[in-house]
């Protein structure tokens, strides 16, 4: 089963989940509601609401409110997403004009928040349990604690391993755990399969960043959709910076060094590390750190009953710790 398929599996689904995406994030005032229709339309992967899908349907669920909280796990991510663009003053994202380009940082902000306001009304609308609540309160926080710490470490050059790997989980991991685990509390398949998918997402969230990290490197921008080398321009140390900081001679550690801490760097200076990394096999290491979570995550998916959906997780972690956008 390939990505495509996977999407083919759940398309049905998640046709429901953008219609309610709209109508959720719908509001009487003409400018708001077009600010937020402006980037849901933008569109994207919806990774957080197809593992939310799958998670419920590997765990027994049928529908209901499944299709509620896959939206507002979407909703929570775009919220996240144009706050980012915010910060990153990025134009472009999935190939559109940005809504702070579009409208100006302070709606953008503001439309931001309103995001996440209305993930608040979607759970109450849908009668989210308590565990939901929680779980949602949580993952939100740590997505919030994740990017305040990436924010401070900016130009942090001897950032350590365990430093960058707590802050892709704060960030990126606890979300998509969330996003399965409250899919699995829907099922009927109990309280193993939920920790299962929980930790499923988790390690599906570790090699997504991570891969992201390695495409913001050295990923084409028509394909990536965005701006590429943000992080580059920003100083901030990801896997494959780091991997190519530990790995080369002095003379080479001493000019990235200085060129992490500069106020900033031109595009040739960002192409010598890019350039030096590779010759050091830095995205190669840090896809295989991508594949390592990669079988993780499918190892926990062993504690599952087969089923379409459970296959289609397994397939849709493979897929995206190879994907090139």
């Amino acid at each position: 089963m390939s990505i495509e398929k996977v999407n083919q599996f759940v398309q049905s689904d998640l046709e429901i989940v953008e219609r309610r995406l709209l109508e959720r994030a719908a509001n009487l005032y003409e400018f708001v509601d077009q600010a937020a229709q402006h980037v849901i339309k933008g569109g994207g992967k919806r990774l957080r609401p197809i593992l939310t899908l799958l998670s419920a349907r590997a765990a027994g669920c049928s529908g209901g409110a499944m299709y509620d909280l896959a939206a507002a796990m979407e909703l929570i991510h775009i919220a996240s997403l144009v706050h980012d663009d915010v910060i990153d003053e990025s134009p472009l994202r999935r190939g559109q004009e940005t809504l702070n380009a579009k409208f100006g940082n302070k709606v953008a902000v503001l439309v931001g928040d309103y995001m996440h306001a209305r993930v608040l009304a979607v759970l109450v609308a849908c009668k989210a349990g308590e565990e939901v609540f929680e779980a949602v309160a949580e993952a939100t926080q740590s997505m919030c604690e994740g990017e305040v710490i990436h924010a401070y470490q900016a130009r942090e050059f001897e950032l350590k391993l365990d430093e960058y790997l707590q802050v892709i989980e704060l960030k990126t991991a606890r979300l998509m755990s969330c996003s399965c685990r409250i899919g699995a509390l829907l099922g009927t398949a109990g309280a193993k399969a939920v920790e299962a998918l929980a930790a499923y997402g988790h390690a599906v969230g570790m090699a997504f960043q991570i891969v992201d990290d390695v495409l913001d490197m050295i990923g084409e921008e028509s394909a990536f959709g965005k701006p590429t080398r943000n992080d580059l321009r920003e100083g901030k140390m990801t896997l494959p910076a780091m991997y190519f900081r530990d790995n080369c001679s002095p003379e080479e550690r001493a000019r990235l060094r200085e060129l992490m801490l500069a106020d900033e760097r031109s595009p040739e200076e960002a192409e010598w590390i890019v350039q030096r990394a590779e010759a050091k096999g830095a995205s190669k290491y840090a896809l295989k750190v991508a594949a390592d979570y990669t079988e993780q995550a499918n190892e926990c998916l062993k504690a599952l009953p087969e089923s379409g959906a459970k296959e289609a997780l397994i397939h849709l972690a493979r897929g995206l710790a190879v994907r090139d956008r």
